[in-house]
Formats: C-alpha cells, sequence, structure tokens
C-alpha cells in the first residue's frame, strides 16, 4: 500500500510556528496531524526570521514527525510582501520579454535593483495592468535555507494572505476570507489579498468599511468559527485554539507548482 502525500502547510508566525498537514481522498481532505511549535522572543520580527539558527534548532523535532513523502508549503508575510499594478506597454512582448520588462519596470518604481527582488505577475484585463506582487530575495533566500537545512520537500512560497483563498470554496457564497492576530488581519478574496493593522480596523465591520464590503461578505475565523469546517476528515483531538491553524490549514490546501 502506498503512502498518500502529506501536504503540509507551516505557518511562520511571530511567537510560534503552525503547520498542518492533509492528504486527499476521495471524499475530501482528511487531517493527518498539526502542531505548534512556540519560538523564544527575537526570532521573528515584524515578519523577518531575524535569528535563523533558533529558528532551525526549534524546528528539528517537529522535521522528524513528517513522513518521508511530504509536500511543505512555507508561508512568506504578507507585511515582507509589495503589490503593485504596472500598466502594460503598448507594444506586445513575448514572455520572455515580458518577464524582463515588468522586473525593469517595477525596479525602477522600488527606485531598487532588479536583481534584489523576486517577483511574480498576472495579467489583468480588465484593467490592462500587470499585477505584480514582489519580494527582497534575501528574505525569499533565508526561508529557501530554511528549507534545505531541515531538509524539506519544499513545494512553494506562498504569501500567508493570498493562502486564504483556498478556504473561499468551504465559505461560498461570502466573498472574502479574513484571519487576525493580536497585530494584523489578513484577508483574501477570489483575486486580491491583502493586510490591515489591527489599528486601522478593531472590528470585521470596521475591515469590511476599508475593503468596500458588507460585513456579511466576510468569513472570519476566530474564536467562534474555527477552520476545520473545511476539512471533509476530520477526527479528535483537535487543537483548543482551532483559529490558529487558519492560514497553516489554507496552506496545505494549495496546489503544488
Amino acid at each position: 500500500m502506498a503512502f498518500k502525500t502529506w501536504q503540509t502547510g507551516v505557518h511562520i508566525q511571530q511567537d510560534k510556528v503552525i503547520a498542518v498537514a492533509l492528504t486527499r481522498e476521495r471524499a475530501g481532505w482528511r487531517l493527518r496531524r498539526w502542531w505548534a511549535v512556540p519560538l523564544s522572543d527575537g526570532v521573528i520580527g515584524e515578519g523577518k526570521i531575524l535569528k535563523p539558527e533558533q529558528l532551525v534548532n526549534a524546528l528539528r523535532g517537529w522535521r522528524k514527525t513528517l513522513p518521508h513523502s511530504h509536500r511543505v508549503f512555507l508561508s512568506f508575510p504578507a507585511t515582507r510582501v509589495l503589490q503593485r499594478a504596472l500598466p502594460r506597454p503598448s507594444v506586445t512582448l513575448r514572455d520572455s520579454e515580458q518577464l524582463t520588462w515588468v522586473g525593469a519596470a517595477l525596479a525602477r518604481e522600488l527606485e531598487m535593483p532588479p536583481d534584489t527582488l523576486c517577483f511574480d505577475y498576472a495579467q489583468d484585463t480588465f484593467s490592462n495592468t500587470f499585477q505584480v506582487t514582489a519580494a527582497q530575495n534575501r528574505e525569499v533566500d533565508t526561508l529557501l535555507s530554511l528549507a534545505k537545512a531541515l531538509r524539506l520537500r519544499l513545494a512553494a512560497i506562498v504569501p500567508d494572505a493570498g493562502a486564504l483563498a483556498n478556504l473561499l470554496s468551504a465559505v461560498a457564497p461570502v466573498r472574502c476570507v479574513a484571519w487576525r492576530d493580536k497585530h494584523q488581519w489578513l484577508w483574501a478574496m477570489r483575486h486580491q489579498w491583502g493586510r490591515r493593522y489591527t489599528t486601522e480596523a478593531a472590528t470585521v465591520n470596521e475591515l469590511a468599511a476599508l475593503l468596500a464590503l458588507s460585513p456579511s461578505d466576510i468569513a472570519v475565523f476566530d474564536a467562534a468559527r474555527d477552520p476545520w469546517e473545511a476539512v471533509t476528515l476530520c477526527q479528535p483531538p483537535l487543537p483548543e485554539c482551532g483559529a490558529d491553524y487558519t492560514v497553516a490549514l489554507a496552506l496545505a490546501m494549495s496546489e503544488a507548482p
């Protein structure tokens, strides 16, 4: 009997790392395991990994619990991501030329050397723009080094807020999924995602106003609603604070590139 691949979402938070492993079954997703690994103060700061060696050491025990057949989706903090809409050039470009053009245009706008940026983009035919998501190479490299040190089978590095879109089908017809911690809201809709400080929006009503939505358009995973409802096959024991696992669960539901 072949073992199914554990799709594992890893959400690096300010004071802990949360992970969720799922497998695909005919009936839907099956929860295989969940983890919470506490972190010492100062390992993570404002989304940045400040002490990578300490983070690796903290995760070594967790790594030993993963089966050989696994696929990891690592979170990248939305607070460290830049999103830009760039007007498309007036001439038609081939794919390779388009990639070069987007990189150069983004570098000019951000006043940064192109080789310091890691970016992805999609064409928005309605607004005739490129929707660009970018991060600094050195911060992406830190995550790649983490995965290498732990010998993880890394499938993708995914913006934490963007991953929440994987939960939209579970909450349909609601248009937006949101999650919050002490300092920020992460939110995602079908074609856009982002973050807001809790100082900007203390409640879901205030978040809805900022996003030009009705509060009823937003599904919030919190103490009253945990994300396990999105998992078809889910057996106890489950963690007491299910909402903490929202982003990790969404990451685990990602499609491998």
